[in-house]
Parts: C-alpha cells; sequence; structure tokens
C-alpha cells in the first residue's frame, strides 16, 4: 500500500502559520514540539539545527499539514510561486468556498482570483488560490453539488 502521509511546508513564523492552517482546516492541532540533536542534524542535513515542528488535521479525512520552521537552517527564502519549478502546493477540500473565502479574506489573506469552475479531470469543482503567510499557493476546491 502507498498513500500520502502527509505534506509538510517550511514556515517563518510558526505561530502565524499555525493559526491560517488552523483556522483553514478546523481540525486537531498538534504541537509545536522542538526537535534538535545529532539525529536531528542528521537528517535534516544541517548540523546544530533547531526544528519547531507542529502538525494539522484536517477535521474530516485524512489531510494531515506539517509545519516546519528552522532556526540554524537555510537562509535563502524561495519563491513559492507555482511557476516556479520546484514550487508545490497544497489543495484542501472544503465545502462552502465562498464562506471559507469570505472568512480567510477577512482575517488578510490575499486570494489570487475569484473563484474558477475547473475543467477536466476536476469538472464542476469550484478552485481558487490563497496566500498563505509565506506565500505558499493554498488551493481551495469546492466539489460539485451532487442532487
Amino acid at each position: 500500500m502507498t498513500t500520502i502521509h502527509h505534506v509538510g511546508i517550511t514556515v517563518s513564523d510558526m505561530a502565524r502559520s499555525l493559526a491560517f492552517y488552523e483556522d483553514l482546516l478546523g481540525g486537531e492541532r498538534l504541537g509545536p514540539y522542538e526537535r534538535r540533536g545529532p539525529r536531528i542534524d542528521a537528517v535534516t542535513g544541517y548540523p546544530g539545527v533547531v526544528v519547531r515542528q507542529a502538525f494539522v488535521r484536517a477535521q474530516e479525512g485524512t489531510t494531515v499539514v506539517e509545519l516546519l520552521q528552522y532556526d540554524g537552517g537555510s537562509d535563502v527564502v524561495l519563491d513559492p510561486d507555482n511557476g516556479h519549478v520546484g514550487a508545490a502546493h497544497v489543495a484542501i477540500t472544503v465545502t462552502d468556498l465562498d464562506g471559507t473565502l469570505d472568512r480567510l479574506r477577512a482575517a488578510g489573506t490575499t486570494a489570487l482570483s475569484d473563484p474558477i469552475v475547473a475543467s477536466e479531470p476536476m469538472a464542476g469543482c469550484r478552485v481558487v488560490y490563497v496566500l498563505d503567510p509565506d506565500r505558499v499557493r493554498v488551493e481551495l476546491v469546492e466539489p460539485p453539488a451532487h442532487d
């Protein structure tokens, strides 16, 4: 069996990103935890690094977002624009796209457009990208209503 265990996102400010993803996913938070020592140095490739780690589990389903903040890691800040090779995004299913988008916008979140209706293979889904606190693209997906 092969499944996706979680999606990891490196963040600049754990508290700010936790607030965003907790509001969006509405589920359980685990952490933050502080990780350091030889095992963490080895697995990250950064000797002496301190990693703050938290997980936010979606209210429904199995989606888990892992947030990581590195102290003593790289100083490089990537531009996570989806047009850049290597950029990634997370797509989150919502049942009320308009309500979710209104709530996020009221909290200061930027949407890249108004929602659109997708074509195949997501025909009928309404989608929009919003930017998380570090400008990572988060796709909100509202499946079509079934009567």
